[in-house]
């Protein structure tokens, strides 16, 4: 199956389009009907995992898979607080247990000091349908990246981990850190030496984590400049490359975020002040622009799965 892009109005009227065809191709877009799921409010997708897309219908989560019609409400997280906010969202399944594990963490500010974050991890499980804390170091010095303070994203699932791009306050830098889903706990990876970007006010600087080849990829636009590098042995700093470094006019791209790399290494991305969908080559040239109505993309591959417990085949 090739790799499909989910784009979704507010109507969640959903489109899977081949990446790799030209996206004015009628025969690369097929409809997802979803008649059968009715939504009273505007949805985010926050991901996808074998087939599933993940859901938010503001506090609600649903694990949905259109190819099959199968919706799954998500009960709420008993995670409540009054002085925080959720930071990491994350969706992955785990083949030890033939398990969907939904994992969400809330940043705390200390009740005794205004700097300090606490993060409190929970985690569901689709098997047992319920969710648990999650034990972890008390002290994480994690809040969200600086353009992301208060948006969380999915995670990226590979090699057992779900990993996030955030902001270590006691460095003062933006790291990698990683769950894993085996052990329950949290490591930091560091990103490439020069993955770095002059901050400025006006949000033009974008930035996150990607899967390039089944391999953990960060990627940054920093005003004019986009750069993407690849780590080529997961977990050794050394093996980060940078693979792909161009030029983009800003004024046409100023809100460029880059969402997946297409078999020939053509980079597919949204223009979010335009709303719509973008292609480049590796040297920076335009390809192909697409302007739908406000829309989300998701890296989606359609499968038959089902989820546990849900009593289908």
């Amino acid at each position: 199956m090739l790799p499909h892009i989910d784009v979704s109005s507010y109507a969640l009227e959903p489109l899977s389009i081949d990446v790799d065809s030209s996206l004015h191709d009628a025969s690369a877009y097929a409809s997802l009907t979803l008649d059968f799921f009715r939504p009273k409010r505007p949805l985010e997708i926050r991901g996808s995992c074998r087939g599933f897309l993940f859901l938010y219908e503001d506090t609600y989560i649903y694990l949905l898979n259109p190819s099959t019609g199968l919706i799954k409400q998500i009960p709420d997280s008993p995670i409540i607080t009054n002085h925080g906010y959720e930071l990491l969202s994350g969706f992955a399944y785990y083949q030890p247990t033939d398990d969907y594990l939904i994992v969400s963490g809330f940043c705390e500010l200390h009740p005794n000091d205004p700097v300090t974050r606490l993060i409190k991890l929970m985690i569901f499980s689709l098997r047992a349908n319920k969710w648990k804390p999650i034990e972890v170091a008390s002290h994480l010095p994690y809040k969200g990246t600086t353009i992301s303070e208060c948006i969380p994203k999915c995670g990226l699932f590979l090699n057992g981990s779900i990993h996030w791009m955030v902001h270590n306050y006691e460095k003062s830098k933006n790291v990698i850190i990683a769950f894993d889903l085996k052990e329950m706990t949290i490591s930091e990876i560091a990103l490439p030496d020069d993955f770095i970007f002059s901050y400025s006010n006006d949000c033009s600087i974008y930035y996150e984590l990607l899967k390039v080849g089944g391999l953990i990829s960060a990627w940054v636009k920093d005003l004019n400049t986009v750069k993407i590098w690849v780590m080529q042995k997961y977990g050794v700093h050394s093996s980060w490359t940078k693979i792909i470094q161009f030029s983009i006019d800003p004024d046409l791209h100023n809100s460029l975020e880059i969402v997946c790399l297409t078999k020939c290494g053509d980079i597919v991305g949204t223009d979010n002040e335009k709303g719509g969908l973008v292609k480049f080559n590796d040297k920076g040239q335009l390809l192909e622009s697409l302007l739908p109505d406000r829309c989300e993309l998701v890296d989606y591959t359609e499968s038959l799965f089902s989820l546990p417990g849900t009593g289908h085949a």
